[in-house]
């Protein structure tokens, strides 16, 4: 080493070696005469602990391979680096860095010394940052609807946390304590995200590692075929309420109550369960009855019990007795104004637009005649904030500003409504009086949220027969198993969508062989893929199943067959169309193969 400075680094690198090991933490298998895997219930992931103890405060380069080998044990031993420099002449002195005051008083403050042209380029979803006033740029996207969304993201390589059941998993287990829990698991290792990226990218916020997180989904699964199913906690308003609230709890309070751990945000607000092909450009219509007794209750559950701090409007759009002309959920004066603002008490909420979806009021709904006019209704709607790369906000608001068909005090209403928000997150503040800055590295895949994560997986699993109480099964009297189905051995399929990095993914094949070391374990697919559309892979699962004590079938969906954007769609077994709401193609074919082959 050619001076202090690298010793040090050496140091690091020889304690990291010692100190930190990996810990798998792997689930018995559940074993059923049929599991019907839909995959979107569970992983087991490796556990990295890590020391936290305090280093030096200067983050090295990371040029070489060799020394990002040494980034997690550093950013465990790091200092909160912070977007928005309250400490410099002149803005120390400004009202909007007194953590004295309250956070209306200090967005007020602030607002009222941007330009209206720099406050225009706050509500880009990408907020360039302000450097008269020490703000750097602050990017809203992010998602953490069972763990903490990789969505793009910018990540330092090394890092996984840890990926939870599914929502709709987490809806299957009942336990809205539960899923408060997982709320807090994810809200910690988001801080933690946040924080390590600030110190990575010298304050700078980055796609994905935000403070604020569009999550949880509370549309009603109303439809079975709807793509984005497995992003819901289920079909009913009530547990949607309960377990909703429950999770945005965990997500926003913490030991400090005078903070917001993370922002949660409610979306797609509020008549939205598909379908995904025409959701850019439809209008749903509904009765004042249905809308308030189904649609609205889980919003407003979060909104009065959960207290969320922001919510997400739908692509479509809501025709109903007080919006006949089916104004787009982002330009919804009613849902957005009346119902959101007025009626549910909230004018100080932030309202963000789905992505793309203030275009898609003008190129997909035609509900305008330009882009111009889409901002501007958007914007008096009360939609503070864009969400697309596009930068429809930036870029057209000057024009609505110029033709009179927006007003100045729209818009710093809603870049007020962001600046509140960020301050309430504790933005704006020091280090010593925000606890959550002092989260780090040390808290992703913790053994304490890994165990977590196998109570949820184990909770969300719904047990729906068991004939002649064939389950549990006795290894003791077990000599042979036979697994089979297409997604037996799958593993990216167990992450769902909106899904973190984890550090290892175990399939139910693996998880079984694991915990049934003595007991002869064979594997057949069946299927070629999940659509299963031929039968020319039967013939080896029967064989195994004939001569296996038990078979476990592990059948279901992945991706190919519904997601975002995707609703699910009619499969053939062998060029017959199956019932749509039935196993993909001829899965169910070979349940029944096996089931005769194995009694």
């Amino acid at each position: 080493t050619r001076d202090r400075s690298d010793r040090r680094m050496s140091f690091q690198v020889l304690r990291y070696v010692r100190r930190n090991r990996r810990r798998m933490t792997l689930g018995a298998g559940m074993l059923a005469l049929v599991f019907f895997l839909l995959y979107y219930h569970s992983h087991v992931a490796l556990v990295l602990s890590r020391d936290a103890s305090g280093s030096d405060q200067q983050p090295p380069s990371w040029d070489s391979a060799h020394q990002r080998l040494l980034q997690l044990s550093f950013y465990s031993k790091l200092e909160y680096v912070p977007s928005v420099d309250c400490q410099s002449a002149p803005q120390s002195s400004y009202k909007f860095c007194d953590p004295r005051l309250s956070p209306e008083v200090r967005a007020t403050d602030l607002v009222s010394r941007i330009a209206i042209d720099d406050l225009i380029k706050q509500t880009s979803s990408i907020a360039p940052g302000i450097s008269s006033l020490g703000i750097k740029d602050y990017n809203w996207r992010s998602n953490c609807l069972h763990g903490w969304s990789e969505s793009g993201g910018k990540w330092v390589k090394e890092l996984t946390w840890t990926v939870f059941a599914a929502p709709i998993g987490l809806g299957a287990t009942f336990d809205p304590a539960l899923v408060q829990r997982v709320g807090e698991a994810t809200a910690d290792e988001g801080r933690a995200l946040h924080n390590v990226m600030l110190v990575y990218y010298n304050g700078s916020s980055t796609e994905a590692a935000g403070l604020n997180c569009f999550s949880p989904n509370v549309n009603l699964l109303r439809d079975p075929r709807w793509g984005r199913g497995q992003e819901t906690f289920g079909e009913d308003p009530l547990l949607l309420s309960l377990i909703g609230t429950a999770y945005t709890k965990g997500l926003q309070v913490g030991e400090d109550p005078k903070y917001l751990k993370v922002a949660a945000c409610a979306k797609h607000f509020a008549v939205h369960s598909g379908p995904e092909e025409l959701r850019m450009h439809f209008s749903a219509t509904v009765t004042l009855h249905d809308l308030y007794d189904t649609y609205l209750p889980a919003f407003k559950s979060q909104v009065l019990a959960g207290k969320v701090a922001q919510i997400m409007p739908a692509y479509s759009g809501t025709r109903c007795k007080y919006q006949q002309d089916g104004a787009p959920d982002a330009a919804n004066p009613f849902l957005l104004r009346t119902v959101l603002r007025e009626q549910f008490g909230t004018p100080n909420i932030s309202i963000v637009s789905d992505n793309l979806a203030v275009a898609a009021v003008y190129q997909d709904h035609k509900y305008t005649s330009s882009l111009e006019k889409a901002a501007a209704v958007c914007v008096n709607a009360t939609t503070d904030l864009d969400l697309g790369h596009d930068d429809v906000y930036p870029s057209e608001l000057p024009l609505a500003l110029r033709d009179k068909l927006v007003s100045a005090e729209n818009i710093q209403a809603a870049v007020w409504r962001s600046f509140y928000l960020r301050i309430r997150l504790g933005d704006f503040d020091p280090m010593s009086m925000v606890p959550y800055q002092a989260i780090n590295a040390s808290h992703l895949n913790t053994p304490e949220n890994q165990a977590l994560n196998l109570q949820a997986a184990r909770e969300s699993i719904v047990l729906i027969k068991n004939l002649v109480n064939t389950l549990p099964l006795s290894q003791d009297k077990l000599t042979s198993l036979a697994i089979v189905g297409p997604n037996a051995n799958a593993t990216t399929t167990l992450l769902s969508n909106y899904e973190g990095i984890p550090s290892e993914i175990v399939s139910i094949l693996r998880g079984i062989e694991n915990a049934v070391s003595k007991v002869k374990v064979s594997f057949a697919k069946g299927c070629s893929t999940v659509k299963c559309p031929k039968r020319n892979g039967f013939d080896k699962a029967v064989s195994l199943a004939m001569g296996a004590d038990y078979v476990i079938a592990v059948m279901g969906l992945d991706r190919s067959v519904e997601r975002e954007g995707h609703d699910r769609a009619q499969t053939t077994c062998d060029g017959v169309d199956q019932d749509i709401l039935a196993l993909p193609g001829c899965q169910t074919g070979l349940v029944k193969a096996l089931i005769s082959a194995n009694p």
